[in-house]
């Protein structure tokens, strides 16, 4: 396998990513089955997913619900209006989910972008890479899978690990059911999350702060290309069946353990 960054330029305003890509892979071909992980944060900022804090008036709700979890009111109108679900929160965080992933403060982030701006996820992230995937195509005849990744933290881990907002090219999810672990007993629930896998060689790679490497190019993988469409309902389950979301909420007393 071989990953390969592309350092581009910091952007602010809105911009056309595969053009901003094109031209700066002169030197580095694509090749058929390559997969391009892309910052979740650099295709919001492409599509004017930038918004100025002076411009955004709370609603009652979100006066509300900031005094509760002391966030600033107009952060907090943008937590309610991008949320799928809003499940608690804490001083300074609001746990959501978002496009299905579950995210703090449905994946606002205020790093990277202009003093007084906060940088949104993409509102229609699996539409976008699609789309993306085919101009690829289109000009140059090469199939690619595309994983746009996004950082976070796991319960009572340290540190940030990468997460796929969503993918496109290939099949993410590869089933284990039923087969044999090295003891020769059958695995009845395991599956391997791909775009997950790969999302988090792509945080590693791009960096926290100023890195500026927000597309990387995995090569070598064997993996199974596709042209069928993939959604949240691929890679995400609802947070009814969720291990993590149904034991929190039916925690059981100390005393009895």
């Amino acid at each position: 396998m071989e990953v390969i960054p592309i350092h581009l330029d910091r952007e602010s305003s809105e911009f056309d990513i595969y053009d901003k890509i094109n031209k700066n892979t002169e030197k580095i071909i694509i090749n058929d089955n390559d997969v391009l992980v892309i910052s979740s944060k650099y295709l919001s900022i492409s599509e004017g997913r930038i918004k100025k804090l002076a411009g955004i008036k709370p609603s009652s709700q979100a006066i509300q619900s900031s005094k509760l979890y002391h966030i600033d009111p107009k952060i907090m109108e943008l937590v309610l209006r991008e949320s799928d679900e809003i499940f608690g929160g804490l001083y300074g965080f609001i746990l959501t989910s978002s496009h299905k992933v579950l995210a703090p403060n449905a994946g606002i982030d205020k790093s990277n972008v202009p003093h007084g701006s906060v940088v949104l996820y993409p509102k229609y992230p699996y539409h976008s890479i699609e789309i993306l995937k085919q101009k690829f195509f289109i000009d140059s005849w090469k199939r690619v899978g595309i994983v746009l990744s996004d950082s976070r933290i796991l319960p009572m881990r340290k540190g940030t690990v990468g997460i796929a907002l969503a993918c496109c090219g290939f099949e993410p999810v590869i089933d284990l059911k039923g087969t044999l672990d090295l003891f020769g007993n059958v695995l009845k629930y395991t599956s391997q999350n791909l775009a997950d896998c790969l999302a988090s060689i792509g945080t590693m790679i791009m960096g926290e702060s100023d890195a500026s490497t927000p597309v990387i190019i995995i090569r070598g993988l064997n993996i199974k290309m596709t042209d069928k469409p993939i959604s949240s309902d691929t890679l995400n389950m609802d947070s009814k069946f969720d291990i993590y979301v149904r034991g929190l909420s039916k925690r059981i007393d100390p005393s009895y353990v």
